[in-house]
């Protein structure tokens, strides 16, 4: 290997390096203070670089918000889809993935707290692996499952109740392990499902989802967060 190809190298490392610490510390924040609270100058101050450092890889607190929420939702909706692939019924996937999204939520409150707070616009602008949820609500309208007008409606009930859930998993001391649930029980209601179709696909067991240890979720989880 010749030396400008190792300095090349080197120095995309290094680059990539910044921006995840960048991200880690957006993460911290964003989780505690929610994203419209937050100023360029809480990130720089988490993750002790300079305001030079910060501008070098992202422009706004919109744009490093963006980065986080690809990171952490992609990378946990994937392992869902991928945990859930071999059910053929598309209303049990729609099911099943949204409780191990919550149940997830359970064991990482700081995500929760982060998606939560980021909102269903920007999540839905900014999260490519939404559309395995779309997925689901299109052929499990096609097949007769749920009763929508529209997709798109089912795709906002969906991530909208799921949204408020992870906020109250976050913070709240009072919920039984059923709420997951519970939560994703009458989500198929409002699709359509009659309550004993509903109950019967919510009894149906999951696995806990596994994330890798090199997963922000998993990096950040016992970081300490700063305050609000």
């Amino acid at each position: 290997m010749s030396t400008p190809d190792f300095r090349t190298r080197v120095a995309a490392e290094k680059r990539e390096r910044m921006r995840t610490r960048l991200i880690e510390a957006a993460m911290e924040v964003f989780s505690s203070r929610g994203v419209d609270a937050t100023v360029i100058e809480d990130l720089i101050e988490q993750a002790q670089v300079s305001r030079g450092t910060f501008y070098n890889y992202f422009r706004t607190t919109d744009e490093v918000m963006a980065a986080v929420l690809q990171m952490v939702g992609n990378e946990l909706l994937s392992q869902v889809d991928l945990a859930i692939a071999d059910r053929t019924d598309p209303a049990e996937r729609l099911a099943c993935g949204v409780r191990m999204v919550l149940q997830t939520a359970r064991h990482f409150p700081h995500a929760g707290r982060f998606i939560s707070r980021v909102g269903v616009s920007r999540s839905l602008g900014h999260l490519p692996a939404l559309g395995y949820v779309l997925r689901d609500l299109l052929e499990a309208s096609e097949a007769g499952r749920f009763n929508l007008a529209d997709p798109m409606l089912g795709l906002d009930l969906v991530v909208g109740t799921t949204s408020a859930a992870l906020f109250s998993l976050s913070t709240r001391t009072d919920l039984t392990d059923a709420y997951p649930r519970e939560v994703t029980f009458h989500i198929l209601l409002g699709l359509g499902m009659t309550r004993a179709a509903a109950r019967k696909l919510v009894d149906k067991p999951i696995q806990p989802v596994q994330l890798p240890s090199e997963s922000l979720l998993v990096r950040t989880l016992h970081k300490p967060s700063p305050t609000s």
